[in-house]
């Protein structure tokens, strides 16, 4: 059985707490004071290509392309990839569209039957688990890839402007030393500025630094649609 990572957290916390509540995501030193929250709807649940909002910001025209999963038996072993298409155009008033295509692969090896079958995710060796091409307007596209490195996912995001950032992958729940397998949420950072912070916990949750102009915060926001329509567990 697979236990999702809010309820791992109840579980451990269970003998300290005398009604276990809804994880949070612990957000980065310093983030939440500079920064606005947006409550996302059309993220958890999820909807087959139905749009992802929040505050001002909406995925629209939202395209979803069915999982695609194959695998090759080989003498030893067996190798196989799982795939997933996605784009949509993110718009807000009086601001330029985003419009956003991201392609998801996950590449593993395996060995072993059913009962004792050993698998080992090597997406890392070909290519980002997350590609994504993002064009503002009419400007030049840009990418925004994430891949597996070391225990965690990073990539980072280009922008029409010029600059490049860094993302992470968060893995820390709030009030709590306890991390979990799979992500809480995502920062996105300008060296050891964090600018935004795509918490995909529960309903979800966009936070975007205050300081960011307007056409860096619809930026970011189709940036965060993308990151919440992610799955890190892409072919497990």
């Amino acid at each position: 059985m697979r236990i999702t990572a809010p309820v791992a957290v109840c579980l451990l916390l269970l003998p300290l707490l005398p009604a276990c509540t809804p994880a949070q995501m612990r957000m980065p030193d310093g983030f939440a004071a500079d920064a606005v929250a947006y409550e996302v709807s059309g993220h958890s649940p999820r909807r087959f290509n139905q749009p992802v909002r929040f505050g001002p910001y909406s995925a629209l025209q939202m395209r979803e392309g069915s999982t695609f999963s194959w695998r090759v038996p080989l003498p030893a072993f067996d190798v196989g990839r799982t795939s997933r298409p996605y784009d949509y155009t993110m718009v807000a008033r009086d601001q330029p569209p985003v419009e956003v295509q991201c392609r998801t692969q996950a590449w593993t090896v395996g060995r072993g039957d059913a009962s004792g079958r050993v698998t080992v995710d090597v997406t890392a060796l070909a290519g980002p688990l997350l590609a994504c091409g993002l064009r503002m307007d009419s400007r030049p596209p840009q990418v925004l890839e994430m891949m597996h490195e070391g225990d965690g996912l990073r990539g980072h995001l280009r922008s029409p402007w010029g600059s490049d950032y860094t993302v992470r992958a968060v893995y820390d729940y709030q009030g709590t030393p306890v991390s979990g397998m799979t992500p809480t949420g995502y920062a996105i950072a300008d060296g050891g500025s964090t600018l935004a912070v795509v918490d995909v916990l529960n309903r979800g949750r966009v936070h975007l630094d205050r300081r960011l102009d307007d056409d860096q915060r619809v930026y970011f926001a189709a940036a965060a649609a993308a990151l919440l329509l992610l799955d890190p567990e892409l072919g497990e």
